[in-house]
């Protein structure tokens, strides 16, 4: 690419004015979503090296809306209290020309949506190994955001509230799964998240609690893992239809059906993570992975992270 193409594309729809941003050197741009850019860029480690970062940059249309930056300022406050290998990591939390930012740990294997769509591409199936290690690393990851505590113990009841394959990343050294994406957190401590009422998160991936208003819990969260993993495992997504208003039906009713051959074990998980009474799910995501994990062990799909890293990679690399 041409440094004239390569400032056209960082400048395109208005966005950032040169390749600097504070303190960070823009690379290219990763993507965005209705209140931020996120942009690879290279910054400085502890050390004084150069390191690559995801920088996540508030729109400018957004600057003025209280709602998008109280939003934006609750993600920033919920980053730096939790720290686990399965979630992504927050660096910095700043302000550059006017612009809030979040500078977080970049992960080069990408998303799990683009990754899904890739073996789409490729027609290949998703293999049930690398499936079993993201759900299960994933509930790690969420186990901890809802046991997570603020610095004086007290409990943050967190949920994220929108989990889908578009917020989980793919670590390569090592091999692993990360939640992300803590936009839209609701916390009875923090604050943040959406008004009472209002859903956030992909279509296909709400809980019976959310398409009807209700209030979220660490159980909606299960539920979402649910619907990735029934996608990933099984080739198909649990609740679809001819249109949103159908979709929306069918996940209120906790109205699905899985195919014939599936094992009574895999069933069984996905009746529980599924149900519409969020009591009837599993208790926690701890069970969650703890069931998963036998269903691996019984089944012989152990995977190492060297091995998941490699997929990935090799996956990615036919892009």
């Amino acid at each position: 690419m041409t440094g004239a193409c390569r400032e056209r594309t960082m400048n395109e729809l208005g966005e950032v004015s040169s390749r600097r941003f504070g303190s960070y050197s823009l690379v290219r741009k990763l993507g965005e979503g209705g209140m931020a850019e996120v942009y690879l860029a290279s910054g400085l480690d502890a050390r004084g090296e150069l390191m690559p970062v995801a920088l996540k940059v508030m729109k400018p249309f957004s600057s003025g809306d209280l709602d998008a930056a109280d939003l934006f300022a609750t993600e920033a406050d919920v980053m730096s209290l939790l720290r686990h290998p399965n979630l992504v990591q927050l660096y910095e939390v700043g302000k550059h020309a006017g612009r809030l930012f979040l500078a977080i740990e970049y992960l080069p294997g990408g998303d799990l949506e683009t990754l899904s769509a890739a073996l789409r591409r490729q027609n290949r199936p998703f293999p049930p190994s690398i499936a079993l290690q993201i759900g299960i690393d994933l509930l790690k990851g969420l186990a901890y955001v809802h046991q997570a505590q603020g610095v004086t113990g007290t409990s943050l009841n967190l949920v994220h509230g929108d989990i889908n394959p578009s917020n989980i990343f793919l670590g390569l050294e090592p091999g692993r799964a990360k939640l992300g994406d803590f936009g839209v957190v609701s916390s009875d401590v923090l604050g943040g998240g959406l008004p009472e009422g209002v859903a956030a998160g992909k279509l296909h991936y709400l809980s019976p609690e959310q398409v009807t208003g209700k209030p979220l819990s660490p159980s909606s969260d299960i539920f979402a893992v649910g619907v990735v993993m029934f996608e990933l495992l099984l080739g198909m997504r649990p609740f679809d239809g001819r249109d949103q208003a159908e979709i929306l039906e069918r996940i209120a009713a906790g109205r699905f059906e899985h195919p014939g051959n599936l094992s009574r074990h895999m069933a069984e998980i996905f009746d529980r993570a599924l149900a519409r009474n969020p009591k009837s799910r599993f208790p926690s995501a701890g069970a969650f992975a703890g069931e998963l994990l036998r269903y691996q062990l019984d089944s012989d799909l152990q995977l190492r992270e060297e091995d998941f890293s490699l997929f990935v990679q090799e996956v990615i690399g036919q892009l």
